[in-house]
């Protein structure tokens, strides 16, 4: 097969990389090394997931006749993310980097510019972009007969998550909003386009002593599809009814309809051809199957030479928003996106 000529060094063997491999497992891709300076970290992903070759330096893999596409799985650090985006580019490898591509914009350019100077391809895992439930949706959501013309959306994410100082995740000043909201930010921006304006609220739960960013943010954002909605991540919630992570509610309204669910189950309550209510079927969940389908996609448009969704250069878009929404909350005003890109 195809896919099979396309080997994975995938660098970065802790949390996260699990989600990684398994995807990657079910879809019967080819991992050809893992890279980790914890040796627990590097025995634990090897036993688990059979990988052959592990070691502390991913360097020592770059050159591997099998390795043609380098899996950045580690923090979003750039004096972590850096050197090895230098690396793979300069061997020459596909790139594909866990998200956020980075929180601040002028950081992921300096990601991208890397990737673009050694004309590597180089894609985002916007792992949400690839959830079975939300593509089960997409073609209720793209032809209007079904919901009638999108205007309204909602996404509503919240529980408790504590980090302790042990933990390196928290410890940036930007947090819910550049880490979690991102995946929302590039899901809404596949369905409705290019957004336009960004307004945002932000707070930080002090009895979070171990989280120096936001632990909450509401975001507005309007597309220039006319399109207007909320994107809501809430981590100092401490209530009885949580929307967290893999479950949070996605709504989207039409002008004959909505679309309602979260990534177990999606509901399309349409007019046509007479009130009723559709249930998509869903095959597969977000964690780990979303991985998987992001790497087949990334591999398949390789293999064919065609365009592949969340590319880097594009993925600036989506960081944009994070920009807009952090100087928005900052200075009390709303944000045009050509404001921030420039």
């Amino acid at each position: 097969m195809a896919r099979q000529d396309w080997g994975i060094l995938i660098v970065g063997l802790g949390g996260i990389s699990h989600q990684h491999l398994e995807g990657y497992r079910r879809q019967g891709l080819k991992v050809v090394a893992g890279a980790d300076p914890d040796e627990a970290r590097r025995q634990a992903a090897k036993a688990r997931f059979n990988i052959p070759l592990v070691g502390p330096d991913f360097k020592e893999f770059l050159n591997h006749p099998d390795v043609r596409i380098v899996d950045i799985a580690v923090p979003h650090i750039m004096d972590i993310r850096q050197p090895i985006v230098d690396a793979a580019a300069q061997a020459g490898k596909a790139i594909f980097i866990q998200k956020p591509l980075a929180p601040y914009l002028a950081d992921a350019k300096k990601l991208v510019e890397t990737a673009e100077r050694y004309n590597v391809p180089m894609m985002v895992n916007q792992n949400s972009v690839f959830v079975p439930a939300f593509t089960a949706i997409e073609p209720y959501l793209r032809d209007e007969k079904w919901i009638g013309k999108p205007y309204y959306f909602e996404i509503n994410n919240r529980g408790w998550m504590y980090l302790g100082p042990e933990s390196w995740y928290g410890k940036d000043k930007r947090w819910v909003v550049s880490d979690m909201a991102v995946h929302h930010f590039a899901l809404v921006r596949h369905w409705f386009g290019d957004a336009k304006t960004v307004y945002a609220i932000m707070k930080r739960d002090e009895s979070q002593e171990a989280v120096r960013g936001d632990t909450l943010g509401a975001v507005s954002i309007t597309f220039e599809s006319g399109v207007a909605g909320l994107v809501i991540n809430n981590w100092s919630y401490r209530g009885d009814r949580t929307r967290m992570h893999s479950l949070e509610e996605i709504l989207i309204q039409g002008t004959k309809g909505a679309i309602t669910g979260d990534s177990s189950s999606m509901c399309v309550a349409t007019l046509h051809p007479q009130p009723c209510r559709i249930y998509p079927e869903v095959h597969g969940s977000w964690f780990p199957d979303a991985f998987g389908h992001a790497m087949v996609h990334f591999i398949d448009a390789l293999e064919s030479g065609r365009p592949f969704l969340c590319e880097a250069r594009d993925n600036l878009k989506t960081i944009a928003i994070i920009e807009a929404a952090y100087r928005s909350a900052e200075e009390g005003r709303a944000v045009d996106i050509a404001e921030v890109m420039q």
